[in-house]
């Protein structure tokens, strides 16, 4: 095992850590099988770890890349799904946990667990989540509620299908008959009998929603279509409502057809339509219409965004070893609240205007605090942006002799997604700063390329320390994490440590530092007296 090094930034004072003792027999995975993701609440933008393809069974090209897209897979009533369990049992300090299915065609079904934690935008509300998605292995024989859908879904998958053979359109319609003394669907569907041809199929999707299948049915004829569902069920007890979509009018797969008629029904419910045809044009202005975004520009132009900080400590003594950077913004009121994330920086040069300005206030935290060490973020964007290099060199210059305090936190990502960004580390690195890379294991990164790589710490992503209590595969691929960075001689740290067993199980692993609610939650600090006359002039 290599020495660990103690880097540019001089974090370990050139003491190595004792390796921990190696068990024999310990298969540890080289990937895990989950799939790790983020999620911007507010631009609604969802992004997987490489791991995602094989979990979901889906190409890379398929996988839903926002959060809209992925409940459009979660199985209805099969359990509470993210937002849902982030809702009704988060903890305190955002995480939740839940179980329910995702329907990636019509015959397959995926049970999955679902482990994360959520992080607030400046009123408080969930703004971005950060989890961790693995299928259910105790969840093999599927209720006959889904394998019911299933045979459902099938048959409308064929309906579609033999529509496109014929050059035709398969119509679904979707009625609720509802209300005291409501006649069965087994009385609706012989009433819909004589409307019905041989490729047509009725089915249930609940004891009081049908679904009914019209191969050969043009959009043009739907309103017709549902118009004589409504005769012929006029006499039917119950208050009846009606919607529609048409294949390939609206989409070619079962899922998403009866996904939008279902849709159109519930518009028809809430405006007191007998029935409605899907319209995809509707559904996307609605959607548009509930987005909204951080003002990023007015926090920056009133100067609410401030920096927080909480401990990083070592392992072994609990000692702090240095400040994990945040970003923090002063509400109306005058509390603060830490933001995980600020959404939707990508244009504008948004994202570098805000590591600037968490850069300088890190940079006058530093000279103000002599004997303190801080971690600070730095987005993707920023990194690549041609004037980050020279912005971080004027602050150090400004302020000589932080440098060796200052630690700059790289997301795997960010890698993953650049691979020119070596060469800006090492010109990081030679400013004299030290580096950390954050999201170590989600697998953006092949672990071959960290030997060539100029960091001092690799950071666990928390994702997969959250659930090392109950998980028997987190534990062995946190394990094998740990075995990887001794080997390449750096230092590993974890966060998300937010119990006692969980850090003494670290330590005993030879991870060197912690980061979590157990040591600290991030606290606002305040300007020096310099800097606040700076923004008083």
């Amino acid at each position: 095992m290599a020495t660990k090094r103690p880097g540019r930034a001089g974090i370990f004072r050139g003491a190595p850590r004792t390796p921990h003792q190696r068990h024999g027999g310990i298969a540890c995975p080289a990937s895990h099988s989950g799939a790790a993701y983020s999620w911007d609440i507010l631009s609604d933008a969802l992004i997987w770890c490489p791991d995602a393809t094989a979990l979901l069974g889906l190409p890379a090209r398929d996988l839903p890349r926002t959060g809209k897209a992925f409940s459009h897979l979660v199985e209805p009533e099969s359990g509470p799904d993210r937002r849902a369990a982030m809702a009704a049992g988060a903890g305190a300090d955002g995480s939740f946990e839940t179980r329910y299915a995702l329907r990636l065609a019509p015959d397959r079904v995926l049970m999955v667990e679902e482990t994360g934690r959520w992080q607030p935008d400046d009123q408080g509300r969930p703004a971005f989540v950060r989890g961790l998605l693995r299928a259910d292995a105790g969840q093999i024989c599927l209720p006959a509620r889904i394998q019911a859908r299933s045979g459902l879904l099938a048959q409308i998958q064929n309906g579609i299908n033999e529509a496109l053979r014929i050059s035709q359109t398969c119509t679904l319609i979707v009625g609720a008959l509802e209300g005291d003394g409501a006649d069965a669907l087994d009385v609706i569907a012989r009433k819909l009998r004589p409307m019905m041809r041989r490729q047509d199929h009725f089915g249930a999707l609940s004891p009081s929603r049908f679904a009914l299948t019209l191969t050969g049915c043009p959009a043009a004829e739907a309103p017709g279509a549902m118009k004589r569902v409504a005769g012929l069920l006029k006499d039917c007890s119950g208050e009846l409502t009606i919607a529609a979509a048409c294949a390939p009018d609206h989409t070619f797969k079962a899922a998403k057809l009866l996904r939008f008629a279902e849709q159109a029904l519930e518009s028809a419910h809430s405006g007191s339509q007998p029935f409605v045809l899907y319209d995809s044009r509707t559904a996307f202005r609605a959607a548009r219409s509930k987005n909204a975004s951080f003002d990023v520009v007015a926090a920056l132009n009133d100067r609410r965004l401030t920096l927080a900080c909480r401990p990083m400590v070592d392992a072994y003594g609990r000692t702090p070893v240095l400040m994990q950077a945040a970003t923090a913004v002063a509400g109306p009121d005058g509390r603060t609240t830490t933001l995980g994330f600020i959404p939707a920086l990508e244009e504008g040069n948004l994202s570098l205007l805000v590591d600037g300005r968490m850069l300088e206030l890190a940079a006058d935290y530093l000279a103000g605090h002599p004997h303190q060490r801080l971690a600070l973020p730095v987005a993707p964007a920023t990194l690549k942006d041609g004037e980050w290099l020279p912005m971080l060199a004027a602050h150090l210059g400004a302020r000589p002799g932080i440098e060796s305090r200052l630690m700059i936190e790289v997301p795997e990502i960010a890698l993953g997604a650049d691979g020119a960004l070596l060469g800006r580390l090492h010109a990081m690195k030679a400013i004299g700063i030290g580096l950390s890379l954050s999201g170590f294991g989600l697998g953006h990164v092949p672990p071959s390329s960290l030997r060539h790589m100029p960091f001092d710490i690799l950071k666990v992503d928390g994702v997969f320390i959250q659930p090392l209590k109950r998980s028997t595969e987190d534990r062995l691929f946190v394990r094998a994490l740990v075995d990887r960075a001794q080997n390449l001689g750096i230092a590993v740290a974890a966060e998300w440590v937010d119990d006692e067993a969980t850090a003494r199980l670290l330590a005993a692993w030879g991870v060197d530092y912690l980061e979590g609610s157990l040591f600290g939650e991030p606290e606002a600090v305040g300007l020096s007296q310099t800097l606040s006359q700076k923004l008083r002039a």
